[in-house]
């Protein structure tokens, strides 16, 4: 399964990178999830995307995840599609 996070950021570019270590660390740490990078979404109205390949959903919103938190201020809008496959 591969589940994409959109988001746009506030906040400046080495704050980013901070939160994308940590976000590198906490896939690393948690069986089941692979981070594969952020990118810029040409279709969506987001500024930039998280890419993971994961087991399933509850990876990505676990315990593991959700110790990072999340910063209203730095990144105000976000949404998360999850693509089921190969098929």
């Amino acid at each position: 399964m591969l589940l994409v996070e959109y988001f746009d950021w506030m906040g400046t570019e080495q704050e980013l990178k901070e939160i994308e270590e940590e976000i590198k660390k906490i896939a690393l740490k948690t069986k089941g999830i692979k981070y594969l990078g952020r990118y810029s979404p040409h279709q969506k109205k987001f500024q930039w995307c998280w890419i993971f390949e994961s087991d399933s959903y509850d990876k990505l919103i676990g315990p593991s995840m959700l110790k990072l938190g999340r910063n209203f201020k730095l990144m105000p809008w976000g949404s998360v599609e999850a693509f089921s496959g190969p098929v």
